[in-house]
């Protein structure tokens, strides 16, 4: 089941790629063959630089202009990451477990509650980030997009890395 939804969310992470530039459906195969190694062997380091890859290339679709630019389509790619990173951990903390409905549940419960936090969080980013963007010049934002984009990433393996050490609870 787990692995079921690394695929989805994988494949949700390339419909961007796929749809909003077509130059970067190629090297997002790159992200998908990586997600594919996490579901295979279980291990964790390959979700992250699939994760890594589909942000760098969303990324770059949103710099040609040619991507969802949108609060919707930002926040389904995010859970998106999420939910890859949490199923493959999930599923290598869990291994040869079966996993059945309540764990399933649990976890999608968690999902929806995380989902539900961060439109609460985003709505207000939005609004600082637009004001925010009348007043930079185009030089800078690329650069600041990029650092915000790799703070997530280092966000998420942090967090995930803490509750694979047993420093969870506290």
């Amino acid at each position: 089941m787990t692995r079921l939804l690394v695929a989805g969310a994988a494949a949700v992470l390339y419909a961007p790629l796929l749809l909003g530039a077509p130059e970067t459906a190629a090297p997002g195969l790159v992200g998908l063959l990586l997600a594919a190694g996490a579901i295979v062997t279980r291990w964790r380091w390959p979700a992250t630089a699939s994760a890594c890859v589909f942000l760098a290339l969303y990324a770059a679709v949103l710099s040609l202009g040619r991507g969802p630019v949108g609060l919707g389509p930002a926040l389904g790619f995010g859970l998106a990451l999420v939910v890859l990173l949490e199923a493959v951990d999930l599923s290598a903390r869990l291994r040869a477990a079966v996993v059945e409905g309540p764990v399933v549940r649990t976890m999608l419960v968690r999902w929806l509650g995380l989902s539900a936090g961060v439109v609460v969080a985003a709505i207000p980013a939005v609004a600082l980030a637009q004001t925010l963007a009348r007043s930079l010049t185009d030089a800078v934002s690329p650069l600041l997009a990029g650092v915000g984009a790799l703070g997530s990433v280092l966000v998420v393996a942090i967090l995930v890395r803490r509750r694979v050490g047993g420093g969870g609870a506290g």
